[in-house]
């Protein structure tokens, strides 16, 4: 949604960012991977393992110190949509996010407007599907 306006260092920490999110709860779904696959394409990069660091502490840590709030913004909000994207917003993923908020300055209150924000587009996606494709 709003990858594209992130720089190439910016969109290689989204990845490694949202492939250890989506690793967290040791099932790399495939409503998580369709996501990352749909981030790739919107920010017209290939999702590359050998790129991705492994450690979620690190990529937080690279995130907080070389991008900007709006990038940061951008990053928690995608992220949270990858890991509600599975409808199993779990602890483990919660912690991740969590301690990235806290890192960047972002509060819980900005954390509370983007689940709800993405709970709202989530409805209304299956409104659109089932009023489309669904009898």
């Amino acid at each position: 949604m709003f990858l594209e306006i992130l720089n190439e260092k910016e969109k290689e920490l989204f990845l490694s960012l949202a492939y250890d999110l989506s690793a967290a709860d040791k099932d790399f779904s495939p409503e998580e991977r369709e996501l990352i696959s749909g981030a790739c394409r919107e920010m017209n990069i290939a999702f590359d393992m050998d790129k991705v660091e492994l450690s979620v502490d690190k990529v937080i840590e690279q995130i907080n110190s070389v991008c900007s709030l709006q990038s940061k913004k951008v990053m928690i909000f995608e992220a949270m949509r990858l890991a509600a994207s599975d409808e199993d917003y779990d602890d483990d993923e919660r912690k991740i996010i969590g301690d990235a908020l806290a890192q960047f300055g972002l509060g819980k209150e900005y954390h509370d407007k983007c689940e709800a924000i993405i709970n709202e587009y989530a409805a209304l996606q299956y409104k659109m599907q089932e009023l489309v494709v669904e009898d």
